[in-house]
């Protein structure tokens, strides 16, 4: 539900210029565009319910409006376990319910709050709101129109309506139903900036947009959203208006990272670098994101991780030097905040000796890599580990670009250096892991993808690079694992890998053998002799609950190019499943069909002539004993020897 209002979103930012805040724009657009949605709508309560029922609808309404969606159903359904009357309790259920995603909940949730309380308002535009989440457009359709026939006066349904309208890219319809909400209720100040929003893409007339904005702000001068839209299309207009509306968004959005950034990059476009400093500062503290999350390819995430490594750097240096230095390199890093990089560069060489402070040389190198200039990206970090050898994120940089010159050695160096500083950084294993691999230290190499396997198990690309580093080291069977799961197709041999799974099991290593399979049939669940080879260990170990759960899945997903006496071992098997179910026809015919692809396999007899015994076919049965006696089967064997063969004879 969140494509058409990407592309608007995209429409939005293209008519503002193309400066470094943009890149939050479109994020934030779509998280106004798309928020309704997921709120609820406020009604009144009248409290007259028995006491602890009253108490737990209240704990439900209070964890959701602090956000705690999960705490509120939790109370909520506990209201509905001691009076499954209460509709109100149902319709906050479902606000929680959705907030969690669990749409089909809160559908079910608001048709019970309409049954018990019908004609309700609110409870339809609620319905609209899951229906359109759900993708269901014309039951949406049905109850935004419910809900306007209910009460016309009342602003809400317009106002969704016009956002189911602009998610279908209907925005004339759109534009009439913001219109509408508004002729209702003229505080409705989300569609008054809607109306801003369409008229900037539409009109391209950024003064007859604004007045859309300025009539918000008019009404209530510090509406957050409205804050927000003009002091960013305010921002080559009129800067000080830019800074006066962002202040004031803070005012009441204390939180609000994305106020501070841009209020920062506005401050440094006046040159006002030291407030600037302190708003980047204030983002970087707050929006911390882990170095485990370093990619190492120059991602937007990349880049944020960079810059908050240098600015938590340069806060650890710049107030020990002396005022004239420290005022240079706090411009300095709010250049490359806005990636004005050869200002950066440039302000820091006015220093007097700007390559004797290990901060400046630091922040010469993560402009450079910036600006694409690797080489002295790469000479500029070395430069800063001989003034300061605990700089992390130096080493980190310094051993990347070792790698990329081949300096294999060099770069495991720099990374256990890394390690020592920061052992929670687990990320410097899988990239050292690659400096081992190609230094031929394979099991070194091994070691350290899985101590980063560790802290993220499900990463695919590090779990293809392990198998690759167990493959050098000729663990076959391991690395057939890796790919498998790594999804790396391109790489698996099935018939070496059930070669290597029967060599481990002759070994007498079932716990390896039944790791390996059930890895294999998990990944590759068209793998047909991988589930014959682990059915074979459940049933010889008398396990029948492993078998029960995946034998529909195998012969579901079979192969067609497996070998027919595969696919009957499957039918053998699943029949034998029906045996212990109770389901003796079903099973017969199952084992017929098995025995029609393979007539040369002991077990199928067997578990036919058991069948055919129980229901006293006596004669059949010994054929099918004794067929199987001759292919080898022991139990059959016995079976023929027994008391009732006997007599007959």
């Amino acid at each position: 539900m969140r494509t058409s209002f990407a592309v608007i979103a995209l429409l939005f930012c293209a008519t503002l210029p193309a400066t470094a805040q943009n890149q939050f724009l479109g994020e934030a657009f779509q998280d106004f565009s798309s928020s309704r949605f997921w709120q609820y709508e406020e009604i009144s309560i009248t409290w007259n319910m028995e006491g602890t029922i009253q108490a737990d609808l209240n704990d439900g309404i209070n964890n959701l409006v602090e956000g705690k969606p999960e705490l509120a159903e939790y109370s909520l359904t506990t209201v509905l376990k001691k009076d499954s009357t209460i509709w109100q309790a149902y319709y906050f259920r479902a606000a929680a319910r959705k907030q969690i995603k669990n749409l089909k909940g809160a559908e079910y949730d608001l048709q019970r709050t309409l049954r018990l309380h019908p004609n309700f308002y609110e409870g339809y535009v609620e319905l609209a709101k899951v229906h359109h989440l759900s993708g269901k457009v014309a039951e949406s359709e049905r109850s935004i129109k419910k809900a306007i026939h209910i009460n016309k006066s009342k602003a809400p349904a317009y106002y969704l309506r016009g956002d189911i309208n602009l998610n279908q890219n209907l925005v004339k319809n759109a534009i009439a139903n913001y219109e509408e909400c508004l002729a209702a209720d003229s505080l409705f100040h989300d569609a008054r900036i809607k109306l801003f929003i369409l008229d900037l893409i539409s009109k391209k007339n950024e003064v007859i947009a604004l007045q859309h904005l300025d009539k918000v702000l008019e009404y209530d001068s510090l509406q957050k959203s409205a804050l927000l839209f003009r002091s960013i299309l305010l921002i080559e207009k009129n800067k000080k208006q830019s800074i006066r509306d962002l202040t004031n968004l803070i005012l009441v959005s204390p939180n609000n990272m994305m106020a501070f950034y841009l209020r920062g990059t506005v401050l440094v476009q006046l040159e006002n670098y030291t407030k600037a400093f302190l708003d980047f500062q204030k983002v970087i503290k707050t929006t911390s994101t882990s170095d485990n999350n370093f990619a190492g390819q120059q991602t937007w995430l990349d880049k944020k991780i960079d810059l908050q490594n240098a600015g938590a750097y340069t806060l650890t240096r710049v107030y020990g030097l002396n005022e004239a230095d420290g005022a240079k390199l706090k411009q300095a890093y709010c250049h490359i905040i806005t990636s004005e990089f050869d200002k950066s560069i440039a302000i820091i060489n006015k220093m007097d000796k700007p390559n004797d402070e290990p901060l400046s040389v630091y922040l010469k190198a993560v402009a450079y890599e910036h600006k694409g200039e690797h080489y002295k990206a790469y000479q500029f970090y070395d430069l800063a580990l001989t003034l300061d050898k605990e700089i992390t994120d130096a080493y980190k940089k310094r051993a990347i670009y070792e790698q990329e010159l081949k300096l294999w050695d060099k770069s495991i160096e720099d990374l256990t250096t890394v390690l020592r500083l920061n052992p929670e950084a687990y990320i410097t294993y899988k990239i050292r892991g690659t400096s081992y691999f190609y230094v031929n230290k394979f099991n070194l190499a091994i070691s350290d993808y899985t101590a980063y396997l560790k802290n993220d198990s499900t990463n695919k690309e590090v779990l293809g690079y392990r198998g690759m580093a167990h493959r050098q080291s000729n663990q076959k069977l391991k690395a057939y694992i890796d790919f498998a799961v790594s999804d790396n197709r391109q790489a698996l041999n099935f018939k070496e890998m059930q070669h290597l799974v029967d060599s481990v099991l002759m070994k007498g290593d079932t716990t390896l053998g039944l790791y390996a399979l059930n890895n294999f049939t998990t990944a590759l669940p068209h793998f047909t002799e991988a589930y014959v080879q682990k059915f074979k260990i459940h049933m010889a170990r008398n396990e029948w609950e492993p078998v029960k759960n995946d034998i529909t899945t195998a012969i579901r997903n079979r192969r067609w190019d497996a070998e027919k006496n595969n696919y009957a071992f499957l039918l053998t098997v699943q029949a034998m499943n029906l045996v212990r179910d109770n389901h003796n026809e079903d099973a017969l015919s199952t084992l017929n069909e098995a025995i029609k692809l393979d007539k040369k396999n002991a077990l199928t007899y067997l578990e036919r002539g058991k069948i055919l015994l129980t229901m006293n076919k006596v004669s059949k049965a010994e054929s099918d004993f004794k067929q199987a006696s001759v292919l080898g089967n022991e139990q059959a064997k016995q079976l023929l020897a027994s008391t009732i063969f006997l007599n007959k004879n």
